[in-house]
C-alpha cells in the first residue's frame, strides 16, 4: 500500500476519528475546526491527479481564417455565423445574435444591388461590394475575438477545422439561395383585369391594389377603353416604373413622349408618388423611349415638375429662383421643367385668366424664365403657358 493510502486510511478507525499527534501539537486550538471535514479535504487533495484539477476545455473556437473562408464562400452572414457561434461557447450570446444581424443586413444589401441594378455595372458594384464586406468579416473576427481566441489555444483548447467552417459557408449559401429565389417567385409578375380587356402586370414590390388603383386611373383618363392595352408596372428599391406597350412606331412621334410623361404625372399618387420612370415598350417589350417624372414640392404647395433628362436637383434650384423672386408667393403654383434629348429646355407655366392673351403678362414670364435660366443650365429656354387642363395656349423661345 501506497504512502498516501496509509496516511488516509490511518485517519479513521471504527472507534472515530483519529489525528496525529503532530497536527494537534500545530493546532492547539482545534476545537474550531470541523476534524471531519478537514482531514476529508485533505485525503481529497492527496488521491487527485494534478490533471485532473486543471479545467478542461471541450469546445472548439473557430479563429478569423475560419471566418473569412466561411464568409468569402458565402456572404458575411456566413461569417456571422461563425463570430456568434464563438460567443456563444464564451458566454456572450447577446453578442453573437448581433453579429447575425449585421451579417444578415450586409448579404441582403449585396443581393439587393444585385436584383435592382441588373446591368453589368450593378453586377460590377455588387461583386465589390461582396469583397469588400468578406474583408471587413475576416478583419472584424481578428480585432473583436482573436485574443480570446489565442487565450483559447493556449489553455489547451482546440479550434473547428477549416472543413467546418466551409460547410457552414455552402450551407448558408443554399440557404440564401432557396430564400432568394422563393421571394422572386413569390413577387413575380401578376396582373389584374381592368374593365373586361385591359390589364395591368405588376412586379417586385407592387402590390395588386397598386395595379388595381393604376388600372382604374388608367381608366379615368381615357387610356383604359377595352381595346386591349396592356401596361406594367414594377416596383423597386427605389424606384416605381411604368411601362407602356405601344404600336411600333408611336415613339417617334413627335410630342408622343410628353403625352405619356403627363399622364404618369397624374397617375404618380395611385402608386406611391414621385418620382416615377416612364417607359415605352414594343411589341416585344424591348424599351424604346424612357423618361423620369419627379416633383419638388415647395411651401404653401408650390409645385415644380421636372420630365425627361431634367433633375431633382435642377428642379429644387429652379424653385429656390422662383421663390425667392416672389413667383411663389401665392399658394398652389405648378412649374414645368422638361427637358428631352435634342430639344433643349422648356419652362412650362400653368396660367389661368387667358394670362397668354395679355402681353403685359406674357412678358413677366419672360422676365422671370431670364431670371432662373442660371438654374436649369441656362438660355435658351423655351416659354410654355398651358391652362389647368394642360393645353398649350402660348409658346415661344427666351434668349
Amino acid at each position: 500500500m501506497s504512502r498516501k493510502s496509509r496516511v488516509c486510511r490511518g485517519s479513521f478507525s471504527s472507534d472515530g476519528l483519529k489525528f496525529p499527534e503532530s497536527w494537534l501539537s500545530r493546532n492547539p486550538d482545534h476545537s474550531s475546526v470541523n476534524p471531519l471535514s478537514t482531514a476529508y479535504d485533505k485525503c481529497t487533495r492527496m488521491s487527485t491527479s494534478d490533471e485532473a484539477r486543471t479545467p478542461r476545455l471541450d469546445y472548439r473556437l473557430f479563429n478569423a481564417n475560419a471566418v473569412g473562408l466561411a464568409a468569402f464562400i458565402c456572404s458575411p452572414l456566413a461569417g456571422a455565423i461563425l463570430i456568434a457561434a464563438n460567443y456563444g461557447r464564451l458566454g456572450k450570446a447577446g453578442k453573437g445574435v448581433l453579429a447575425v444581424l449585421f451579417g444578415l443586413i450586409a448579404s441582403a444589401l449585396i443581393i439587393l444591388i444585385k436584383l435592382n441594378w441588373n446591368t453589368p455595372a450593378g453586377s460590377f458594384a455588387s461583386a465589390a461590394l461582396a469583397l469588400l464586406l468578406f474583408l471587413c468579416t475576416w478583419q472584424i473576427a481578428m480585432e473583436v475575438q482573436g485574443d480570446a481566441v489565442e487565450e483559447h489555444v493556449a489553455a489547451g483548447g482546440r479550434l473547428n477545422t477549416k472543413s467546418m467552417a466551409f460547410f457552414v459557408g455552402v450551407a448558408t449559401l443554399a440557404l440564401l439561395y432557396g430564400i432568394t429565389w422563393a421571394v422572386l417567385f413569390a413577387i413575380q409578375d401578376r396582373k389584374v383585369i381592368i374593365g373586361t380587356n385591359d390589364d395591368v402586370v405588376y412586379s417586385g414590390l407592387a402590390t395588386k391594389a397598386n395595379a388595381t388603383a393604376l388600372g382604374n386611373e388608367l381608366r379615368n383618363h381615357k387610356y383604359f377603353l377595352d381595346s386591349g392595352a396592356t401596361v406594367l408596372l414594377s416596383k423597386k428599391i427605389p424606384d416605381t416604373t411604368i411601362s407602356f406597350v405601344v404600336p411600333d412606331g408611336t415613339w417617334n412621334q413627335a410630342g408622343i413622349l410628353s403625352s405619356f410623361e403627363e399622364l404618369a404625372r397624374e397617375v404618380a399618387p395611385t402608386v406611391g408618388g414621385f418620382p416615377v420612370q416612364v417607359q415605352l415598350l414594343d411589341g416585344k417589350a424591348d424599351v424604346e423611349e424612357s423618361s423620369t417624372v419627379g416633383q419638388v414640392r415647395f411651401d404653401n404647395d408650390n409645385l415644380v415638375y421636372y420630365e425627361g433628362m431634367a433633375t431633382r436637383e435642377e428642379a429644387r434650384a429652379l424653385g429656390q429662383q422662383l421663390d425667392s423672386t416672389g413667383f411663389f408667393r401665392g399658394k398652389g403654383a405648378n412649374v414645368l421643367l422638361i427637358r428631352h434629348n435634342g430639344e433643349g429646355t422648356t419652362l412650362a407655366f400653368v396660367v389661368a385668366d387667358e394670362a397668354w392673351s395679355n402681353p403685359a403678362k406674357v412678358s413677366n414670364f419672360e422676365t422671370i424664365v431670364r431670371d432662373a435660366a442660371p438654374a436649369v443650365g441656362g438660355l435658351p429656354i423655351g416659354l410654355h403657358l398651358v391652362n389647368p387642363q394642360l393645353e398649350l395656349k402660348k409658346e415661344e423661345l427666351v434668349e
